[in-house]
């Protein structure tokens, strides 16, 4: 397997890993929401605030890593067709990595046992 199609394999595991614990998180908030559970009020700022919180770091992320990118390939002189696709799927994964910690990191919290 080269290295963009392991690159593209691990991109959709994650990609569907993270579909797997939102679908958790929205069945969690969902259900205490619709018992009134005390803390539906909270759970719902944390939801909005947390989505704001993930789009702001990965878009820098995403910055970053194609002014990374353009800085590298201009000191080579240009970028191969194969480099700009590598750095493509650096820029994917730095702009949903917040997003990936964030909903993981959710639906691991709200089916703990209390």
């Amino acid at each position: 397997m080269n290295s963009l199609t392991h690159r593209a394999s691990r991109f959709a595991e994650k990609t569907a890993g993270s579909g797997v614990d939102a679908a958790v998180t929205i069945a969690a908030r969902t259900a205490r929401a619709a018992v009134g559970h005390r803390d539906s009020a909270g759970e719902s700022v944390r939801m909005v605030e947390e989505k704001v919180v993930a789009a702001c770091e990965g878009a820098v992320a995403a910055g970053l890593a194609w002014g990374t990118f353009m800085f590298a390939s201009a000191l080579r002189g240009g970028a191969t067709p194969t480099q700009v696709t590598h750095a493509w799927f650096d820029m994917a994964e730095a702009a949903v990595k917040p997003a990936w910690r964030t909903v993981g990191a959710n639906a691991k919290r709200l089916t703990r046992r209390r």
